[in-house]
């Protein structure tokens, strides 16, 4: 259960990059790697001291027009998958993941946002798979997460400095022990993958793999340097600058969904890293784990201390 003491030492800030269902099961190099980063942080969390109140999550499979804090109780998980997994892996239909909500907590952080201008809602829904997946990974059933998790949105669309501003309003809770994690990933571009699937011979696409995995590798080595400035003006700045490289439209492009909420997705992925500097302020800044990328996906994990 969360406890009420005003912890001493602050909770870090963590970004991770979630990945798919794939994670769960898939057996390749890259995705047994990043397991294993996400269990390491995982286990790192667990042991805290003092222990976080709650875990504020934004993933970036939650965004709004305004702020959302999800204050459901016994929340389910979304089985939201991007691809069709019914006859190649029908079994992750099923998945379940153990949790606690925190719905009265839930209401404290939207009355904080409301008490610093913030349009702000609570809502009721699932856990998206940009939280139950990695943290399916990072909390086993062995070493259960015993740390309530509160969801609140990013805001949907291109204005990047709001979701770094949206990220300062909620640095003063860490005070109050809440820990912060954005879940997205720091390149995340299924069109650059189609690319690679549908060149026409062998050779186009063995060179649109080398190209998409060039870009891939720029872009997060581009986000690598901006975060890693200590200062949180010149963090922001950095950030809000790889809006103007080529890479960045390339790693987090806008995709049609006609017929959904919204039709068009933003940079979603994107969007809970700029978040979670916002709520940094002055920080150390990590890299946590073994590097790895894939073309059109990064694995980053940042932990701002």
């Amino acid at each position: 259960m969360p406890h009420n003491n005003t912890p001493t030492r602050r909770p870090p800030v963590y970004y991770i990059g979630h990945a798919g269902v794939p994670l769960l099961f898939g057996d390749d190099e890259t995705i047994i790697i990043a397991r294993q980063n996400l269990r390491a942080i995982g286990d790192e969390i667990l042991e805290l001291e003092p222990r976080p109140k709650a875990i504020i999550v934004f993933s970036g499979h939650f965004e709004a027009g305004e702020i959302h804090v999800n204050v459901k109780d016994t929340t389910h998980i979304q089985h939201d998958f991007v691809g069709d997994f019914h006859d190649t892996h029908p079994y992750v239909y099923k998945y379940e993941w153990d949790h606690q909500d925190a719905p009265k907590l839930g209401n404290e952080i939207w009355r904080h946002l409301k008490d610093n201008g913030l349009k702000a809602k609570r809502v009721e829904r699932g856990v998206d798979h940009g939280v139950w997946v990695p943290f399916k990974v990072m909390f086993p059933p062995e070493r259960p997460l015993d740390i309530p998790i509160i969801q609140v949105s990013t805001f949907h669309g291109y204005d990047l400095e709001s979701q770094i501003n949206l990220g300062e309003v909620f640095e003063s809770l860490r005070e109050e022990g809440y820990l912060i994690l954005g879940s997205g990933m720091a390149v995340h571009s299924f069109p650059s993958i189609e690319e690679i699937k549908n060149a026409p011979t062998e050779n186009e696409r063995i060179l649109a793999k080398k190209k998409v995995l060039q870009e891939t590798r720029n872009f997060d080595n581009f986000v690598r340097e901006a975060v890693a400035e200590n200062d949180p003006v010149a963090r922001k700045n950095a950030l809000l600058a790889l809006e103007s490289r080529y890479e960045f439209k390339r790693s987090h492009p806008t995709v049609e969904l006609p017929g959904t909420e919204f039709d068009k997705i933003s940079p979603q992925h994107f969007t809970p890293l700029l978040v979670a500097a916002g709520a940094a302020g002055e920080a150390r800044v990590e890299p946590l784990g073994i590097d790895i990328i894939s073309p059109g996906m990064s694995f980053l994990n940042v932990r701002f201390s």
